[in-house]
């Protein structure tokens, strides 16, 4: 996605425009949601933010790690947004938030012989606790550095391994059954570190 940026705050491409919202909207949407727990104002922290980003595109554009950005961005802005609200008792539900969590529909976009295994993996995923799905995803899926994701969600760099660990452990042992018949698919394997391979077999 730093490609995507630098497309778009320098040469105001409109399909960067189109291919940075639809990538980072509902991952930074759901990324609020776990902050402030109201989907309303998760939509307000998440526009607010990429609105003032595309505000100061120029000045912003040599920004050179966009995700780490966004994500710093987004959850400075919800805890204040939270601060803000802080006598507001109109708290949505856990139940009623789930309701409102934005699907990642980017396995649709797959070639449909490799749909079932990246749907399988999502739903493995999302099956994941709240803290080490959010590790997986911004290490594994946004490439934000370990530094980076112990520092946007506070804990030491060894919390953020050993979540990390366990999320692959477990995502492993859910997909072997598929996966044994299929240890050669360059696909799905990327999405783990190496030295979580064995886990495979």
């Amino acid at each position: 996605m730093d490609d995507t940026w630098k497309r778009l705050s320098e040469e105001n491409d409109r399909q960067a425009f189109s291919d940075f919202f639809d990538h980072f909207y509902p991952k930074l949407f759901n990324f609020s949601l776990q902050y402030v727990k109201i989907p309303s104002g998760a939509e307000e922290v998440v526009s607010d933010v990429i609105f003032n980003l595309l505000k100061e595109k120029n000045r912003k554009k040599n920004i050179k790690r966009i995700s780490s950005y966004l994500y710093q961005s987004v959850k400075n802005k919800s805890l204040n947004w939270l601060r803000d609200q802080k006598k507001n008792e109109n708290y949505d539900s856990i139940e009623q938030i789930e309701d409102y969590i934005i699907e990642e529909v980017g396995y649709l976009d797959i070639e449909p012989k490799d749909r079932e295994i990246f749907q399988l993996l999502e739903e493995s995923i999302s099956q994941l606790s709240t803290q080490r799905q959010m590790v997986y995803r911004l290490l594994r899926e946004e490439r934000l550095l370990l530094d980076e994701v112990a520092e946007l969600l506070n804990v030491s760099k060894r919390t953020i391994e050993k979540h990390l660990e366990l999320a692959v452990k477990e995502l492993c042992q859910r997909l072997k059954p598929y996966l044994e018949d299929q240890r050669q698919h360059p696909k799905i394997r990327k999405m783990f570190p190496r030295s979580f391979v064995f886990f495979f077999f």
